[in-house]
């Protein structure tokens, strides 16, 4: 190739490159645009740098005289600038992907199964056609009757009601009945309080119903206005739009006023009023709550804590264990050496380095203490704030940034809006607040007694301490006001 012909490629490459590294970089900031995340001054200084910067680049693209030396260096600058700009377009794109899935309206689905003794012969869901299906019937008749409903759309049977959830599995034992159809809730039941039951089950048949849901959101500006998040844990793996007890019960009070955030943790067994059930004095488990729905929980808690529920988030088992296995793992400190109840899981006095499956189980064991639940929302608290820590205090967030993003954008919801999410990290990154953190735990006493969800028989509760349960209103009442 002549020097003549070689200048020319040069030169038409030198503007080809050019023009592919605008349009590159102009997509890029129409993305940091659709973000908005950053503080406007950021972005102010850093676009109106790289329009300089561009239009320099660009002119040397542009001018044929230039010599070949300057041009291949700046071919290789606006290259540079092409990928890294490229690689921000997909790290931004992912962002929003992830905060529009987190904040999309959801179904909440209801999970119900079909069981049968362990050693039966029925198989399959056809063979209990015309037969007897035991069915519990307490709690929430409404969503009972659209399961059944739904259940007869797939085969023919008879059902047989109860009243006591006992009585109904010994039906089963008997052959009284053929098959139960059960959820998530009877089947915690027999895996603790009922155990000695010995009922071994087998699962032949899985479905769901859509679970109504109710816009409970109380939107505020989050950048000048406190307010108040409740923390809602599933006690169950999978798609996070399943409706399940909840085992963590958490009220996460902001303060963006004062840089302040003030933990309320709730245990799980504590024994108070369901409220927006059809029964206005349904005393029942916090944990129970979540089995009507979100919106129950999140009404139970308001009027526990006489406080209101600004927004919820929703996580589950599997938001919890993948996040802890995305960022390679937590150091947390046990206040104890125990083994935990699924008799795997061993902890020593002091640190213990903690996998997505091990930081799971310390959050759920409360049988290994004396203290049971009260230590179980410790050792929540801690491995909350090591997952925070990790995240904060370290290159993970940028080194496993979308790793982050895939291991939680099924296993968490909220219902605070995409708008407000933005708003808030804006603030944060204009102000770069360093927040103070406090908690505050409720308490109570042991106590066995009736439930609404099981109504039949005794089941372990904690008894609220009234005089506890006050100053934490009254504490989260001051935090708000301030």
């Amino acid at each position: 190739m002549s020097k003549k012909r070689n200048r020319i490629f040069i030169n038409n490459l030198s503007k080809i490159i050019a023009i592919i590294s605008f349009v590159i970089f102009f997509i890029f900031s129409y993305y940091i645009f659709k973000l908005n995340m950053l503080p406007s001054k950021y972005v102010l200084i850093f676009f109106f740098s790289f329009i300089l910067l561009y239009s320099f680049f660009t002119l040397l693209s542009f001018i044929n005289k230039v010599k070949k030396k300057i041009k291949i260096i700046n071919m290789v600058i606006l290259t540079l600038f092409s990928i890294v700009f490229g690689f921000g377009i997909f790290y931004i794109d992912k962002t929003i992907n992830f905060v529009d899935k987190i904040s999309e309206e959801t179904s909440q689905n209801k999970e119900y199964y079909i069981s049968v003794l362990i050693n039966s012969s029925i198989k399959e869901i056809k063979d209990l056609k015309n037969k007897k299906i035991g069915l519990y019937n307490s709690g929430s008749q409404k969503n009972s009757l659209k399961a059944t409903e739904k259940l007869t759309k797939t085969i023919s049977f008879q059902t047989t009601k109860y009243e006591d959830v006992i009585e109904m599995f010994e039906s089963l034992n008997n052959n009284e009945i053929d098959a139960v159809l059960i959820d998530n809730t009877i089947i915690n039941l027999l895996e603790s309080e009922l155990n000695y039951l010995n009922v071994s089950l087998k699962k032949i048949f899985t479905f769901s119903i859509n679970i109504e849901t109710e816009d409970i959101v109380k939107v505020v500006d989050v950048t000048t206005t406190p307010f108040n998040i409740y923390v809602s844990g599933g006690d169950a793996y999978g798609s996070i739009d399943r409706v399940t007890n909840t085992d963590v019960n958490i009220v996460v009070s902001v303060n963006p006023k004062t840089q302040q955030i003030l933990i309320t943790s709730i245990p799980r067994d504590y024994y108070v009023n369901l409220i927006g059930l059809e029964d206005t004095n349904a005393m029942d488990k916090l944990t129970h709550a979540g089995y009507y729905g979100i919106e129950t929980s999140v009404k139970t808690v308001e009027k526990l804590l006489d406080t209101e529920i600004n927004y919820y988030v929703k996580i589950n088992f599997s938001t919890i264990e993948n996040l802890v296995n995305a960022i390679g793992g937590i150091n947390v400190y046990s206040d104890f050496a125990f083994t935990a109840s699924d008799h795997i899981h061993t902890y020593n006095y002091g640190n213990n380095y903690l996998d997505g499956a091990a930081a799971l189980m310390f959050a759920r064991e409360r049988k290994s203490f004396s203290n049971g639940d009260i230590q179980r929302v410790k050792n929540q608290q801690k491995v909350i704030k090591e997952i925070i820590n990790k995240i904060t205090s370290s290159t993970v967030l940028i080194s496993k940034y979308t790793t982050l993003l895939d291991s939680m954008s099924n296993y968490f919801q909220t219902n605070l809006d995409s708008k407000s999410v933005s708003r808030l990290v804006k603030f944060q990154l204009n102000k770069m607040y360093s927040w103070q953190i406090s908690n505050q735990t409720l308490i109570g006493t042991d106590l066995y007694t009736y439930t609404y969800s099981f109504p039949s028989m005794e089941l372990y509760v904690m008894k609220p301490n009234n005089e506890v349960v006050e100053e934490a209103q009254h504490k989260i009442k001051e935090f708000l006001a301030n």
